[in-house]
């Protein structure tokens, strides 16, 4: 828009403003006069209009005592209900805030109003003996009362009036003041218009700098980057100097951000791309390099000129390295890390086909455990392919009905009998039969589609268990994905009141990994859970890092020593003494322990020497579906014996 039109418009809404003003004037002067008929007409007409009918019933009461009079009982009846009607619409809704400034006569109103409802009988049997006299008797207390009401009300309505038309004239020369005030603003805007031409060209050069800078690490953003790394490839020579793209992203990052707030979150990225670029020279001999914050917390660098691929690794490694090292935010300690994609040409690739490459190489850098780097290698997207061909049948699972639950009995060793089951999760894939839960399970927690169907599994194990003898539990996994979800606990309490489970046989386990997204929030949600009445165990216990402290924090319900120990027990002393140190320490804490992976009688043994109470494995029997369960060990050993 020029400057001309600019002017044109800014006078055009003056002159709106102008009208407006007018407009307003004219319509509080119409109001006054509105107001004043309104407010005089209203209220003391009613209050005049009962009074008349007051009179108007004394006088046919003393017409129907002389026989010659021609009134009769209908008449006077009629006359009853108009006054009784008129004094009701006084005793209710906007006509009692005017008698409040009186209370007497408010008072009187309603004694009239009850006095009229006790002349009911004498109205409709007006001709027997005494009832005429009666009904006269009963309406002398008010005579003159109804006028004195009305008087009242029109002083009232009088000084209402008065103070309205005093609030009206305020509104207006407000309003006034306004209107004018907006003309002077108009005529500033006007005046600053010549400045803002000004500024425009500088707002200009800073729209150019912010659209190739991130504006929260400072760092060239990712259209940079691309720029650059198409250049680069353009430039490329056979047999010369070669160029890397290393993708990055923070490890636990979003932990961060649910724990200490986004605030935290972006104080952290922004010491992430100071280390960064205090770790990576701008330049090493013929080596250029371009640091990128993509968006999150990923990161690019680029590469141009170097000739093996070990530069990008010791690159890499170094970064590896330094992001390693804890970072002091607001006064909080936080360790993160990094995994990270390194992605080279191979052929002829565009910019987007090595931004995908690094991507790939960056997701099987993090599927390796986290912490370290991956070069892209053409198999890595067969797999990603496979992976994404793996989510879509899992989405239709969840659609078609194909997970289903089976269950590992959990025997108590003490009683020598089937204390419980725990739910696992099973999917009968159309094509490739029963797929093996760890191909599938840790696809369905990075996706999220184990919040619907964990909400799935507990509804259905809570519905199948309240089908078991009621001295047998279930036990249903829980992830650390539902416990972000914050809606975990509305899911168990829905699963318990629509399957009628009691919630002592829900038993909820949980590994180290939950406590560590947010210990705080964690905690509570688990307390939460525990007043509902379910039962909470540790799974996997002394595989973590903080087990003891995870003991203190929560009072667990049970203990479950993880499988990799008792399975070595025979051949390490180490894996022995760590089952029979937690067994101790569930005897001194009050809670039972159980032993995963018992196969043998051997290891039974050793697990009831060391002082465990429970034990779960194949030696017991293997999960199988709710409809096939015997719910006895003995049961369970004639089974054995026959097959």
């Amino acid at each position: 828009m020029s400057l001309r039109a600019f002017k044109t418009v800014i006078a055009l809404v003056i002159g709106g403003f102008l009208i407006a003003a007018v407009y307003i004037s004219v319509l509080v002067v119409q109001r006054q006069g509105a107001l004043r008929q309104i407010a005089v007409y209203n209220p003391a007409w009613e209050a005049s209009q009962a009074s008349s009918e007051f009179i108007r019933l004394e006088h046919r009461l003393a017409e129907f005592a002389r026989p010659a009079s021609g009134v009769d009982k209908d008449e006077v009846a009629l006359r009853y209900d108009i006054l009784a009607g008129r004094v009701k619409q006084l005793n209710e809704g906007d006509f009692q805030a005017l008698l409040q400034r009186d209370p007497e006569h408010q008072a009187m109103l309603r004694r009239l109003e009850l006095a009229l409802e006790g002349m009911d009988p004498l109205i409709q049997n007006l001709d027997q003996p005494g009832n005429l006299q009666k009904v006269i008797d009963g309406l002398k207390p008010f005579d003159g009362a109804l006028a004195q009401i009305a008087s009242t009300v029109l002083i009232y309505g009088s000084e209402t009036v008065q103070k309205d038309q005093q609030e009206l004239i305020r509104l207006h020369w407000l309003f006034s003041g306004i209107a004018a005030s907006l003309v002077l603003i108009g005529i500033a805007l006007i005046v600053l218009l010549d400045r803002h031409n000004r500024l425009l060209g500088r707002a200009h050069q800073e729209l150019h700098v912010l659209a190739h800078q991130d504006a929260l690490t400072g760092l060239p953003n990712r259209v940079v980057l691309r720029n650059q790394l198409e250049h680069a490839l353009a430039g490329l020579k056979p047999n010369g100097r070669t160029i890397a793209v290393s993708y990055l992203d923070l490890d636990h990052f979003k932990d961060v951000n649910d724990s200490f707030g986004h605030e935290t979150g972006d104080e952290l990225l922004k010491a992430v791309a100071e280390r960064l670029r205090n770790c990576i020279p701008a330049s090493e001999g013929h080596v250029r390099n371009l640091i990128s914050r993509f968006g999150g917390d990923e990161f690019a660098i680029l590469q141009t000129g170097i000739r093996k691929p070990g530069e990008s690794a010791a690159l890499a490694s170094k970064i590896v390295e330094a992001l390693r090292a804890p970072f002091t935010v607001n006064g909080q300690e936080i360790f993160i890390g990094t995994s990270i994609g390194i992605a080279l040409p191979q052929g002829h690739v565009t910019p987007s086909q090595i931004l995908k490459h690094a991507d790939m190489a960056l997701y099987h850098a993090k599927a390796d455990g986290r912490g370290t780097f991956r070069f892209f290698e053409p198999h890595m997207d067969v797999q990603l392919q496979a992976r994404r061909a793996l989510e879509v049948d899992l989405r239709k699972a969840a659609t078609n009905g194909d997970f289903e639950l089976f269950y590992q009995p959990q025997i108590n060793i003490d009683d020598n009998e089937i204390g419980g089951y725990e739910a696992l999760l099973r999917w009968h894939h159309p094509e490739r039969g029963l797929v093996p839960p760890a191909e599938f399970i840790p696809v369905i927690e990075d996706t999220g589609l184990i919040v619907p169907l964990g909400d799935w599994i507990l509804e259905q194990a809570c519905r199948e268990a309240a089908r078991w003898p009621r001295n047998i539990h279930v036990a249903v996994n829980l992830s650390p994905v539902q416990f972000r979800n914050r809606g975990l606990v509305q899911s168990v309490s829905r699963a318990l009141v629509a399957s009628g489970l009691s919630p002592n046989r829900l038993e909820l386990e949980i590994t180290e990994s939950v406590l560590l997204q947010d210990n705080e929030v964690t905690v509570s949600m688990l307390h939460q859970l525990r007043q509902l009445g379910v039962r909470i165990a540790m799974d996997d216990f002394g595989t973590g890092y903080s087990s003891l402290s995870y003991l203190r924090s929560f009072p667990f319900d049970k203990i479950k020593i993880d499988q990799s120990f008792v399975r070595e027990m025979s051949q390490r002393a180490d894996c022995l003494a760590i089952v029979q140190s937690v067994a101790n320490l569930g005897s001194s804490l009050g809670m039972p322990t159980v032993a995963e992976g018992i196969e043998t009688e051997e290891q039974l043994r050793q697990i009831q020497a060391a002082g465990c109470t429970d034990a779960q494995g194949y030696y017991f029997g293997r999960p199988r579906p709710a409809r096939d369960l015997v719910h006895t060990l003995a049961a369970l050993r004639q089974e054995a014996r026959v097959a």
